[in-house]
């Protein structure tokens, strides 16, 4: 499906859809943010230190392939805290990694094309301010994600997927 509106730059355009998921975990590294707003502020730099120290290239053979990719799963606390984890989903047990899970339920998901962190960033900007108080759906207390599949992800063409939980 696409969702279409109007900016002051002309008509623009964002594909969704709709994907029921059953209860994932996701194995990573995570860092806790003391609000949304500092989480915003460092994942570049939390990304970089997890390419940097090799994490990816020791997490991707441990994933089971249920959401194939990486994920960055953010899961918001009521304190204002976020917590974030970098991880790829898997159901065993491996102590050195650190866990979340992910809600079982409908999402509404968004595909942000482009290159990577700018994309996420005008896919987000997007989705919030165009999108999210037009459509119908009433979103649950659940984490939300960010799925990067295999790819080139400084092209054009690269589709990240951007997972909203809803009732």
């Amino acid at each position: 499906m696409y969702f279409g509106y109007n900016n002051k730059k002309g008509w623009m355009c964002m594909e969704y859809r709709l994907e029921t998921l059953s209860r994932t975990s996701v194995l990573g590294v995570k860092k806790e943010y003391g609000t949304g707003q500092k989480a915003q502020e460092d994942i570049f730099n939390f990304w970089m230190d997890f390419d940097n120290k090799g994490k990816k290239q020791e997490l991707m053979p441990l994933g089971n392939n249920q959401l194939q990719g990486l994920l960055a799963v953010y899961k918001p606390h009521a304190n204002g805290e976020v917590h974030c984890l970098i991880g790829v989903t898997n159901d065993t047990d491996e102590a050195q990694w650190q866990r979340t899970e992910l809600s079982e339920g409908r999402y509404i998901v968004f595909d942000a094309k482009g290159p990577v962190p700018e994309s996420i960033k005008k896919g987000m900007e997007k989705i919030n301010r165009h999108i999210l108080p037009t459509l119908d759906y009433e979103f649950r207390d659940a984490p939300f994600f960010e799925l990067y599949k295999e790819g080139p992800i400084r092209s054009e063409e690269y589709i990240t997927e951007i997972w909203l939980p809803i009732v």
